[in-house]
């Protein structure tokens, strides 16, 4: 699986988890511009340093799509 296949992956899980998470409005508004390639990584992740759920959040996207990419 290339790189940006699991971008667009992870991308994809994220917005899903966003609102499955009981993210509030700010955090959703987050996770659907960085999707959306409206916000930089960079900015990104200044966000997540700085807001411990919405890191949280991520974090278990992330675990979640890598046991699935191992299963395969």
């Amino acid at each position: 699986m290339s790189t940006s296949n699991i971008q667009l992956l992870f991308k994809g899980r994220l917005a899903k988890s966003a609102k499955d998470r009981g993210l509030d409005r700010q955090q959703k508004d987050l996770v659907e511009a960085y999707r959306l390639g409206k916000l930089d990584e960079k900015d990104f992740q200044l966000q997540l340093s700085k807001d411990p759920v919405l890191a949280k959040g991520v974090k278990q996207v992330l675990e979640a799509a890598s046991n699935d990419h191992l299963r395969k």
